[in-house]
């Protein structure tokens, strides 16, 4: 006999609005606890507490590279997820940016105009597809999932060894990763998460334009 939870799970699976919508799931704890670490490594910056801030952000930047994979690996890939996911990396960023402030001051001070150049390019796509579509991009881009990678390397090598040139690097790259989302949102018909890079968006545009 069908349990009730595979049931729920079928129905859900066959419905979109529910899969949009759809909250409890793995990935999304797992995306919910990324989240839920955000007052404690403030108040480690706070304290000035560099070795726990480190353990702790590094325990974050590691869920962070496992929510997606589960999700697609147990077809719980959702728009919510896809939100809460985006959420918890801006969370994330900010701190590693809160706490390189407050713990690290002579090396944000030298890395001023990159980490300057990095928000604007976080800021101009968000406002570019707010103003479209009325909501934040959600894309998850091949070059941004990229730069979530190599973010962390480049951050603990500045921090434990003075050393910002693999930093700037990586901050540099957001300009292309900026650009690809603004040309995302450009060429898309509707708004739609998770799309790997600006030739997705142009598969799907002409698709559209073929309907």
């Amino acid at each position: 006999m069908t349990s009730k939870k595979t049931l729920k799970l079928r129905v859900i699976e066959k419905n979109q609005t529910a899969t949009d919508n759809f909250v409890l799931n793995f990935p999304n704890v797992i995306s919910s606890f990324r989240v839920a670490l955000s007052p404690v490594l403030i108040f480690l910056a706070i304290q000035k507490n560099d070795h726990l801030f480190l353990w702790v952000l590094a325990v974050s930047l590691l869920t962070d590279c496992f929510d997606g994979y589960v999700a697609r690996y147990l077809k719980q890939v959702t728009e919510f997820g896809a939100k809460l996911d985006s959420w918890a990396d801006l969370i994330t960023y900010s701190l590693m940016l809160f706490g390189l402030l407050l713990i690290w001051p002579a090396i944000f001070n030298s890395e001023v105009v990159f980490l300057l150049i990095a928000f604007s390019c976080w800021i101009v796509p968000l406002l570019v597809c707010q103003s479209r579509f009325g909501r934040f991009p959600t894309y998850h881009t091949l070059a941004a999932k990229i730069t979530a990678i190599l973010i962390a390397p480049a951050y603990f090598i500045a921090v434990l060894y003075s050393n910002s040139l693999f930093l700037r690097g990586v901050l540099l790259f957001y300009i292309w990763v900026a650009l690809e989302q603004v040309i995302i949102t450009s060429i898309l018909p509707k708004w739609q998460s998770n799309i790997a890079g600006f030739w997705t968006a142009a598969s799907i545009a002409r698709k559209e334009s073929d309907a």
